[in-house]
């Protein structure tokens, strides 16, 4: 059990500063800009009773007003009965058809004290959600010990210092958001790999490693976005969040944000894997040579790279499968669907991604040569 939870006092001391860290971010007040107005209020209810009369099916989508009766659970207003409405659009990815006995959130309005409208949001998910955030974190901690209570704390930090600290800068628009995000990414990459490592070679190597896939990653990303000609528009929510007061947000380099943000994570695990594979061997085999550590690295490398890059283009047409298959339904040739925004946006975003973790590993594998063996053992 003591070597399960083994650790060091600099570890820990580390580890306390990030939790702090993490505590101080949770408590910053959010900007006046993204507040709701005093008139406004969410609340946990149950629903009661609903009345279908003015929905209508169209198809496989309902739409019109689902009228319901519903007891708000939490909040000031908890135990009050209200009649609330639930507004449907088709937009079966936003909506819910709701049944006597659900729980919901609504949000509603009020005037001089007085609840003036009331409409449903969602159901309830987050319980499920929290259960299962639980089970993972309980896991990865049985598996990893000591090594999995600082996951747990980068993922809960990592979650933290997005919403409370980048999202909202980004928002606010003041700094550039190419620079504030390449700033959180080296951040995070920080804590995360030294949390884990902890301040090791292992840790080193990992960091130097992600700061050059990165670079390499990043350049791919700029240099061929304009020859391109990507707009930006093509992230959910985009255009909605320009005309949700935002005009002045420029929507190419929030893509630029997002592509740095959703690469590093591929990159860091990869140069993590190699260092801490490379950092074995060395403990394994003091005598072995600088370039055979380094060969080592990159034959490690090819395999995990030769996975990742088809993994990350799952991963990215998975999000776009239903697209992908409306155009093939329509009879759009592969030349035309190669040359749609939405498409190449996609692939610029997958294939940046990919020449990072492609050359992360080598470039780790010599870096680990260099730091993990000595000029005698050349």
């Amino acid at each position: 059990m003591k070597k399960f939870f083994k650790t060091n006092h600099k570890d820990i001391i580390f580890t306390l500063v990030v939790f702090i860290s993490m505590v101080i971010i949770l408590c910053l007040p959010d900007s006046n800009t993204f507040t709701r107005q005093k008139t406004e209020f969410e609340a946990r209810c149950e629903v009661v009773e609903t009345d279908d009369t003015y929905v209508f099916q169209r198809g496989i989508f309902k739409q019109g007003e689902q009228r319901v009766k519903i007891r708000l659970t939490t909040g000031e207003d908890k135990g009050r009965v209200l009649d609330s409405v639930n507004l449907l659009q088709g937009a079966v990815e936003l909506e819910w058809f709701y049944k006597k006995g659900e729980k919901a959130i609504t949000g509603y309005s009020k005037s001089d004290g007085v609840i003036i409208s009331s409409r449903l949001l969602d159901p309830v998910r987050i319980d499920t959600l929290m259960i299962l955030f639980f089970l993972f974190f309980i896991t990865v901690i049985a598996v990893t010990g000591w090594v999995g209570v600082k996951s747990v704390l980068s993922f809960v930090f990592t979650l933290v210092t997005l919403w409370k600290l980048l999202i909202p800068g980004l928002l606010n628009n003041r700094m550039d958001p190419v620079l504030l995000s390449v700033i959180g990414v080296g951040v995070l990459s920080f804590v995360i790999i030294f949390l884990v490592a902890g301040f090791t070679k292992k840790g080193w190597i990992a960091l130097l490693g992600v700061i050059s896939g990165c670079l390499i990653s990043w350049a791919v990303l700029f240099i061929f976005s304009k020859q391109l000609n990507i707009n930006g528009t093509t992230s959910g929510f985009s255009t909605t969040l320009r005309f949700s007061g935002f005009e002045t947000l420029d929507l190419l380099k929030l893509y630029y944000a997002s592509v740095i943000i959703s690469a590093s994570g591929a990159i860091m695990d990869i140069a993590m894997d190699i260092s801490a594979a490379l950092c074995e061997i060395k403990e394994k085999r003091p005598d072995i040579t600088r370039m055979n550590l380094i060969k080592s690295g990159i034959n490690i490398g090819r395999s995990v790279i030769g996975t990742m890059t088809t993994t990350l283009l799952l991963a990215y047409t998975g999000t776009s499968l239903t697209m992908l298959m409306l155009m093939a339904a329509k009879g759009i040739s592969i030349s035309r669907l190669l040359n749609m925004n939405h498409i190449v946006s996609e692939l610029l975003t997958a294939l940046s991604g990919t020449f990072g973790l492609t050359l992360v590993a080598p470039i780790t594998a010599v870096i680990a040569g260099w730091i993990l063996v000595g000029k005698q053992q050349d």
